[in-house]
């Protein structure tokens, strides 16, 4: 399967979809309109589409029906955000091979089109599972924060800095719950009766991110045909909520740190100074206190946001909160179904939780939803429901024949072979650097000239207590 039709709203998506697959060796077209899309299957057949949901010009349900009707041989995924699971239901009833949720991590991706390309069709038992009546369903679950040593620590410092107007600066890996945290910091907070407007900079473009947070004036600049009242003001009173700010432009930077330091913004093409009561949440995957002062961020700013700064450990550095995790967004599934509580059988659930996790909290959300609508006809999520880069997790690492201990981790004490020997090296290494650096995991894969993501699969791998 080489032929790759990307239908996505957002011009960036596809650019980037297309370079992505075009590096695996796929041969892509692109285009942000589903009509589009259907003239294109008119004059060329492909093997697979990678369709948003939610288009501009049609919905998910109907350009599948369209795509049917025109080349009904063709493969196709869909994506989206926060899509309604009963829509996703439908579509794979009618023969989707699947779909993922947005932001897309490209394992699953590149996961979900290799079964695709297998001819894998997963039949959904939901269908012939009874409709539960609102009355008749579990009461909605409420947010879980963990309860190992690390999680009870954030939620401590949440309790204390809530109460507070504090700027604070939440840093963590991608998916470990930033924003779930800003907002559990609003509701602790004097403001929790205000908005609270969460704003991911990432997606600011730098012509418009001024007028996103400030507004503008009419006549501003061309396409301006109304006065605009910008993510600011909408928050004032309550609490904003700017994720990925190591994003921002340098210009938006300098407008920020007057907003913070003076309490009022001005709109673009405007004269006007407007005050704003807003407290501050920024969050980023960086480590700002490395990025300020250079040429991307704004050391005064950087000073002017730490007032209180909240480190989000990653999902790999408490595994003990996995199975309630796992059972949270069993249960939101199944209430956005309207079934029962799909369960997850043994071995299904111990690959879970020996997964590494890069996507964190998000990535093990939308494994468990996907995973829901391939559950067995009893309503059990088997190996085989999950995504192949967890199922085959361990043997992609180092091979299934390597030896383990009784926990499940490779042993490196049992052989005298060349591999071995190297694995007995580099823990020994591992062990070294950990020593000097006081187990500080941050600055041990510094050191070691590795990411921090491949530091932890390693210790995990090697049986070192991580």
């Amino acid at each position: 399967m080489k032929h790759v039709l990307v239908v996505d709203n957002q011009i960036s998506n596809c650019e980037l979809l297309s370079k992505f697959l075009t590096k695996k060796n796929y041969t892509v077209a692109t285009t942000t309109k589903g009509n589009h899309a259907l003239q294109m299957l008119q004059q060329k057949k492909y093997d697979l589409i990678l369709a948003e949901y939610s288009l501009p010009d049609t919905t998910g349900n109907i350009f599948f029906d369209e795509v049917q009707k025109i080349n009904p041989t063709a493969n196709m995924i869909l994506m989206g955000k926060e899509v309604n699971l009963k829509n996703v239901v439908s579509l794979i009833q009618k023969g989707a091979k699947n779909f993922i949720s947005k932001p897309l991590n490209p394992d699953e991706l590149l996961d979900a089109i290799r079964e695709a390309g297998n001819g894998t069709n997963y039949k959904s038992p939901i269908d012939s599972t009874p409709i539960q009546k609102a009355k008749d369903r579990p009461k909605a679950p409420e947010r879980v924060t963990g309860k190992s040593k690390k999680a009870r620590a954030i939620i401590e410092q949440v309790e204390r800095v809530g109460p507070t107007n504090f700027t604070v600066i939440i840093q963590g890996e991608t998916g470990t719950g930033k924003e779930s945290l800003a907002r559990l910091i609003h509701q602790k907070s004097m403001r929790k009766d205000g908005p609270f407007v969460a704003v991911d900079c990432g997606c600011l473009s730098r012509e418009l991110a001024g007028s996103e947070l400030f507004g503008h004036e009419k006549g501003a600049f061309t396409g301006a045909v109304f006065q605009k009242a910008g993510f600011f003001e909408q928050a004032n009173g309550g609490t904003i909520f700017l994720d990925e700010i190591a994003n921002l432009p340098m210009d938006i930077q300098i407008a920020l740190l007057r907003a913070l330091q003076e309490k009022v913004i001005r709109k673009i093409g405007g004269t006007k100074e407007i005050p704003v009561d807003v407290r501050i949440i920024a969050a980023t995957n960086e480590n700002l206190s490395q990025k300020s002062g250079t040429a991307n961020f704004r050391e005064d700013l950087y000073f002017r946001l730490c007032e209180y700064t909240l480190d989000v450990p990653s999902l790999r550095e408490r595994p003990e909160d996995i199975p309630m995790f796992i059972d949270f967004f069993l249960e939101e599934t199944s209430r956005e179904l309207g079934r029962p509580k799909a369960k997850v059988c043994k071995e299904a659930n111990a690959l879970l939780e020996e997964y590494d996790w890069p996507g964190n909290i998000r990535e093990l959300r939308n494994v468990i939803r996907r995973s829901t609508l391939f559950a067995d006809s009893e309503n059990i999520i088997r190996k085989g429901c999950l995504p192949s880069r967890i199922s085959n997790y361990k043997s992609s690492l180092y091979g299934s024949d390597e030896p383990t201990d009784s926990k499940g981790f490779l042993s490196v004490t049992n052989k005298g072979d060349l591999k071995s020997t190297a694995l007995k090296a580099e823990s020994k290494r591992i062990m070294e650097v950990l020593e000097k650096v006081r187990y500080n995991k941050t600055k041990a894969a510094e050191v070691l000239n590795i990411h921090r993501k491949t530091l932890y699969v390693k210790l995990k791998l090697l049986n070192i207590p991580c």
